[in-house]
């Protein structure tokens, strides 16, 4: 067995509890929250909370190993491929690995979107692009 499958079989998940809000990460036009750090999941999974304003969203990224899972509170106009379609209050939806996808906020409320990240180490992305140091 390879040494990384083994540190990953012999690594056992620490109950999580959060309590509201995260560390802000500061971006541009958007709130992000990191709510549960890859480092904290062995690199199995991460979570970023994001608050968009009115008008504002996430253009068209494309992430070629890692997939996303989105739990979605408000209305946006979500961009997947090359469909457009609006989302509501309450919709999940996976993101799978190479496809563009992103939103905007249309609504005249806040939109938070919940975002699993598989596997997790995306999320040092957002902290890098962010300036912030996680340790």
């Amino acid at each position: 067995m390879s040494e990384a499958l083994k540190a990953s079989s012999d690594f056992k998940q620490d109950p999580i509890l959060l309590m509201p809000g995260g560390d802000e990460l500061l971006m541009p036009g958007s709130q992000f929250l990191h709510n549960v750090k890859s480092e904290d999941t062995n690199d199995m999974f991460s979570v970023i909370e994001i608050i968009s304003p009115p008008g504002k969203g996430v253009s068209l990224p494309v992430h070629e190993h890692e997939d996303e899972l989105v739990y979605l509170l408000g209305d946006i106009e979500v961009t997947l491929g090359d469909q457009t379609l609006t989302a509501v209050s309450g919709v999940m939806v996976l993101l799978p690995m190479g496809i563009p996808h992103g939103f905007v906020n249309n609504s005249d409320k806040p939109s938070r979107l919940l975002v699993t990240i598989l596997p997790g180490a995306f999320d040092n992305y957002f902290v890098e692009l962010a300036g912030v140091s996680i340790l």
